[in-house]
Parts: structure tokens; C-alpha cells; sequence
């Protein structure tokens, strides 16, 4: 390993990523000023804003904070949360050190360097554990600042260093070891890709289902219970323990600042995890050698099927839904589309859970009130399919339309009517929006029986108003859309994906159909409510034309804009 050229590698991804300079170059993206910098002055202005608060309000905290932390048992509170910033960090960078290794593509470009393989690989790992590291600096950096000024004691103003060094050590720390068990994982998994596309999608709605009771335990003001039941929780798998990385850096980080008397060995321990970070760090970097020498995660190589298959002369024409007939074109993309996004099994599961994010809350009000609100809750798990059915549109028609890429060459040549291709990206989301419909109706009959006559109704206006949100996601796709961007949870260097519909297109697309949505179907429910039901099923149609109107009007629009866009957009 040669540290000057590992200085070159990072100085070279740092400054692609934040271009702190003005690139050159005529293919060259160019970044304006304000976006360059943008970051750093966010982050400026959050360490500014923090410390200032701390200033003005803290006096009235720091008796209480330094009582808690000074009391039996205070340190290991700090040491939970500094062995959860490591879990964070662990559980973060298990996919994207896999991913970086089997990134054949990329690293057998950079393998033309006349740099070692291991020391391409330790700098990804370093730069992981920045990206990791970044966000718990932005924050706990000004907090320590506040916190020392505040502080009574001589030697508080310590604690600030000793954190900036000992959370890159926890970081590096949680990143090494998740790469380990990354490429572990992998190396046992390697070909089973059925197996891992189901741990995917199990951990993604995991990631889902949690964060929505968590956003329940928020909203009904039992965070306090949730923050209890974490600790204790912490506590029982040994996170608090004096042994764990997090009470070193809590020792010696929370505990300078109170004043607390330091021994030699809690002086020590610090320093042997600081190069246990580094062992680790190396090792990941050795081992991810040996993972991409060995093959351990190249893709599975082809294998001949056990049944003799017959090519017959034939037209391709795939139809995904089974006595329906369409047009090849409409076929072709409704099956691509999904096909496509199932091989992702955490984009799928994301696409299908996610707008729960959304529903939960609209639907806690009713849920709390209880029993007092029994009578409208109907109508509020009425709303809660709305988003269902407009972001399944926005997912399925806008995001595939943009994630396209360079495929949209291929459609570009072969003269593909781009209207019908758009239609069958917006089809392709109804099946889905059909089943939450469903099972929402089911839902509305048991808590509110008489809503029962208007179910079939909204099932029906949830179908067409899918239609409606695709064509118009896929219309602001094509308007503003990042076609360059990539169907991945995480990038090469650590940081979240790009949107693929960037600006007002963004909006638009998610923003109109939600519109159109809660005022046509909260409309076809309420006139046959406060009116006589017979006129629900007589607005329904209306609406329902509308929706297909639009359908059509927008898959249109959405089909010329895409023939029309140039190369230089997508390769």
C-alpha cells in the first residue's frame, strides 16, 4: 500500500463529489457557485444555529444534564447512544461495501491505474467512513462547542477534539466491520439470488413498518414510552456496557465535559480501539481483494435449462395480465416494467410500502379519537388509499419512465409509438392500486357499514385515478426528469441516490394527481352521502372519464417529449 497514492485517490473523490473548484471541460456538468457550495454553507449555518440556541437556552439545561451524566449509570446513557451511532454505521455500509467490490465495471477501470487494488479498495472504505461520519460531526460538533462554553470546568473545551477523533474511530469501527459482514454475507450468498432479493425485501419493509410505529409513538405523545423501551432494550443486549467502543468515547468525551475524574486505562482503552479501527479498516480493504479476484460476487453465470427449449419463429408478445389483450407495444412495457423493478426487491418493496409514510398520517387522528370518532373514521381510511393510488402512479410511470436510461435509444430506433410505451408504464400500477383498494373496502365495511354501498365506487375511481397519476408523472418525467439517474437505494461513493424527477416537475407529478384524487373521490362519495346514493354512481362515471381523459391526453403528451429527447440527455 502507498499512502501517497491513497492521498490522490481521496483528493480525486472528494473533489468530484463536492467540485469545491469550477470543473472544465465541455462534457463536464457545471456547477454553479451557490451549488458548490451549498453544503458547506448549510452545514456552517447549522453549527451556528445550534450553538447559539445552546447559549441562550442553556443555562437552564446544563443543571440537569450534568446531574444526569454525573449520576451512577449517567456515562452508560452516552455510551448507548455512541454505540447506536456505531449500529448506524455498521448497518449502513453493508450493502455499499459489497457493492463497491462487485462493481466490476467501475474498479477494473480504476484497476488501469498504476495503483494496488488494496489501496483502491481502503480509500472506498475511507470515504465510506467520512460520508458515515459527516452528519453525527455537523451535529455533534457544535453541540460539544455549546456545551463547553456552558461547561464550568477548566478542561470542558477538550471534550471537542477528543470527539472529532473518537467518532471517526466509532465510525470506522461500525464501516469495517459492516463491510466484513457485507462481503461475507455475499460470499455465502453468491448465486442464490433469490435468497437475497427476499432479505432485501423482508429488510426493507422491516425499515418501513418501523419507522411508521414509530411515527405513531410521535404523534400520539408516547415517545417518552418508545425512548424508554429503546434504552431498556439497549441495555439488555449490553450497548450501555463499559466494555462496548461507546463508553470509551463516552468517558472520554462526556466525561470531560462534566468534570469527571479520568484513570489511566479509561485514557488507554480509547487509543486500543483507535487501532483496532484501523486493523479493521485494513482487513476490509485485504478482504475486499480477495472478494473481487475471487469472483465472490460476479454475477451468476448462465446455466443451461434441464428442459429442451424450442425457438419458434414467432413474435414476442408477452401479456402480463392474462385475458386482457393489448397492443405489443402497451404488452411489452407493462412487462418490462415490472419485470424490472422486481429484481429489485427493495425498490419493489419500497414502491409498495412506502406510501404508508404518507397514510399513517392521515389516519391517526381518527385512530386516536377512538370510539368518539368511530363515525368519520371511514371517511378518513377513504383518504388514506388516495396516496396509495397516486404514488403508485408517480412510481411505476414516472420514476420507471425516467430510470429508462439508455434503453430509451433503443425505443428511439426501433420508432416505438412512446405514447403506448407511457400507457403501459401507467397500467402496470393499477393491478397494484386495485389490490390496496380492495383491501381498504374490506377494511371501511367492517369499521363503517355504511359506507358499504359506496365501495364499489371508490374501487373503481381508485383504478382510473391510477391512470390519471401515471400519465401525468410520466409527462413530468419526461419534462424534468434526470435520465442519467440510477434504480439503486445507494450510490458508488455512499451517498443517497438522485431524485429522478428533479424541480417543479417533481412536484407536479406527485402534487396534481393527489389534488385531483381527494377532490373527485372524496366528491363521488360525499354527493351520494349528503344527497342520495344513486348520484354517486352517477358522478363516478363522470369522474372516471375525466381520469381517462387525462390518461390519455397526458401518455401523449408524455410519448412526444420523450421521442424528442436528445442522447446527451441519458448517455
Amino acid at each position: 500500500m502507498s499512502f501517497p497514492d491513497l492521498l490522490i485517490l481521496l483528493k480525486q473523490d472528494l473533489l468530484q463529489t463536492f467540485r469545491v473548484r469550477r470543473v472544465k471541460g465541455k462534457r463536464t456538468e457545471q456547477k454553479s457557485a451557490l451549488r458548490r457550495f451549498l453544503g458547506p454553507i448549510v452545514a456552517v449555518t447549522i453549527g451556528v444555529v445550534i450553538i447559539w440556541a445552546l447559549v441562550m437556552f442553556g443555562p437552564f439545561l446544563w443543571p440537569f444534564i450534568e446531574d444526569v451524566l454525573r449520576s451512577e449509570g449517567g456515562l452508560g446513557i452516552g455510551a448507548t447512544l455512541f454505540n447506536a451511532l456505531m449500529l448506524f454505521a455498521l448497518l449502513g455500509s453493508i450493502m455499499i461495501s459489497a457493492t463497491t467490490v462487485g462493481n466490476s465495471e467501475r474498479m477494473e477501470y480504476l484497476m488501469t491505474m498504476p495503483i494496488s487494488l488494496r489501496t483502491l479498495f481502503l480509500e472506498k472504505t475511507i470515504i465510506i467512513i467520512f460520508y458515515n461520519s459527516m452528519i453525527w460531526l455537523v451535529i455533534g460538533t457544535p453541540l460539544f462547542i455549546g456545551f463547553s462554553i456552558l461547561s464550568p470546568y477548566p478542561y470542558a473545551f477538550l471534550s471537542v477534539p477528543a470527539f472529532l477523533v473518537l467518532m471517526l474511530v466509532l465510525v470506522s469501527i461500525g464501516v469495517a466491520i459492516g463491510g466484513l459482514l457485507g462481503l461475507i454475507f455475499s460470499r455465502i450468498l453468491a448465486g442464490r439470488r433469490a435468497l437475497k432479493q427476499v432479505g432485501y425485501a423482508l429488510m426493507s419493509a422491516i425499515g418501513i413498518l418501523t419507522g411508521t410505529f414509530w411515527y405513531v409513538s410521535i404523534y400520539t405523545d408516547q415517545s417518552g414510552e418508545m425512548f424508554r423501551f429503546i434504552f431498556e432494550l439497549a441495555d439488555m443486549v449490553g450497548l450501555s456496557s463499559n466494555l462496548t467502543p461507546g463508553y470509551a468515547v463516552s468517558v472520554l468525551t462526556l466525561g470531560i465535559l462534566v468534570g469527571v475524574p479520568l484513570t489511566l486505562p479509561e485514557l488507554l482503552v480509547p487509543v486500543v480501539y483507535a487501532v483496532i479501527a484501523f486493523g479493521l479498516v485494513y482487513a476490509t480493504a485485504i478482504v475486499s481483494e480477495e472478494a473481487h479476484y475471487s469472483g465472490w460476487l460476479a454475477s451468476g453465470s448462465k446455466r443451461s435449462s434441464k428442459v429442451k427449449v424450442e425457438i419458434g419463429e414467432r413474435t414476442w408478445d408477452p401479456q402480463p395480465f392474462r385475458r386482457l389483450k393489448f397492443n405489443n407495444t402497451i404488452s411489452v412495457s407493462i412487462w418490462y416494467n415490472i419485470t424490472s423493478i422486481r429484481r429489485e426487491a427493495r425498490v419493489f418493496t419500497q414502491y409498495l410500502l412506502g406510501p404508508i409514510r404518507l397514510v399513517i398520517w392521515m389516519i391517526l387522528p381518527a385512530i386516536i379519537a377512538g370510539e368518539s370518532a368511530l363515525d368519520i373514521t371511514g371517511y378518513f381510511i377513504i383518504g388514506a388509499v388516495i396516496p396509495f393510488a397516486t404514488l403508485y402512479g408517480v412510481y411505476f410511470a414516472g420514476y420507471e419512465t425516467v430510470y429508462e436510461g439508455k434503453n430509451l435509444m433503443n425505443l428511439q430506433l426501433a420508432a416505438t409509438n412512446m405514447q403506448d410505451y407511457v400507457k403501459g408504464k401507467a397500467l402496470s400500477a393499477v393491478p397494484f392500486s386495485l389490490a390496496a383498494s380492495i383491501i381498504v373496502s374490506v377494511i371501511i365495511a367492517f369499521i363503517s357499514p355504511s359506507l358499504i354501498l359506496y365501495l364499489p365506487v371508490l374501487v373503481g375511481s381508485i383504478t382510473f385515478l391510477t391512470l390519471a397519476s401515471g400519465s401525468i408523472a410520466a409527462n413530468a418525467a419526461a419534462m424534468g426528469g434526470d435520465f442519467k439517474a440510477e434504480r439503486m437505494i445507494t450510490r458508488q461513493r455512499g451517498s443517497a441516490v438522485q431524485m429522478p424527477i428533479t424541480g417543479w416537475s417533481m412536484i407536479r407529478a406527485q402534487l396534481l394527481p393527489l389534488v385531483l384524487g381527494f377532490l373527485g373521490i372524496y366528491g363521488v362519495v360525499l354527493v351520494g352521502v349528503f344527497i342520495h346514493p344513486l348520484l354517486s354512481y352517477i358522478a363516478a362515471p363522470g369522474f372516471m372519464a375525466l381520469c381517462y381523459r387525462l390518461y390519455g391526453s397526458y401518455s401523449h403528451s408524455a410519448g412526444v417529449k420523450l421521442a424528442q429527447i436528445e442522447a446527451t440527455k441519458y448517455l
